[in-house]
């Protein structure tokens, strides 16, 4: 279990939904930027909006069930690796009441300075759960 990680109780918008009754995939990477986002507030890190100096790589999601209007989707996020200028947000949906799984997934975050990429920021890489991050 990770020492370090935010817990969002998500709203379903109907406007997620796609036509065949259940949130857009693409809609679960907005979901994931909601943990993100909140793991940074709840730790301090994150007082504006120019803070945000890192950019997303990559992400992967693996889909095993269908959010629907009426879910009561749980997300929870942080920080499973920490790199020289990079650092890996794990993510995990799943249902509030049954505790179904909805996905997982990561996002690869790149830090930035002026165009170019710069040292994950020290108080980042406190929050990180990746013990051997701090020698990389």
């Amino acid at each position: 279990m990770p020492a370090h990680k935010s817990v969002v109780d998500l709203q379903i918008r109907y406007g997620d939904m796609d036509t065949l009754g259940h949130a857009n995939n693409a809609v679960y990477l907005t979901y994931f930027e909601l943990g993100r986002i909140d793991l940074l507030k709840k730790y301090d890190m994150l007082k504006n909006i120019d803070e945000i100096n890192f950019v997303i790589a990559r992400a992967e999601i693996d889909y095993r069930k269908a959010i629907t209007l009426f879910s009561k989707p749980i997300l929870e996020t942080y920080i499973s690796r920490t790199g020289n200028t990079s650092v890996t947000f794990e993510h995990i949906i799943y249902e509030k009441d049954m505790g179904d799984v909805y996905c997982d997934g990561k996002t690869i975050a790149v830090f930035l300075k002026g165009g170019k990429k710069e040292k994950v920021p020290d108080a980042i890489r406190s929050i990180s759960d990746d013990q051997a991050g701090a020698m990389l």
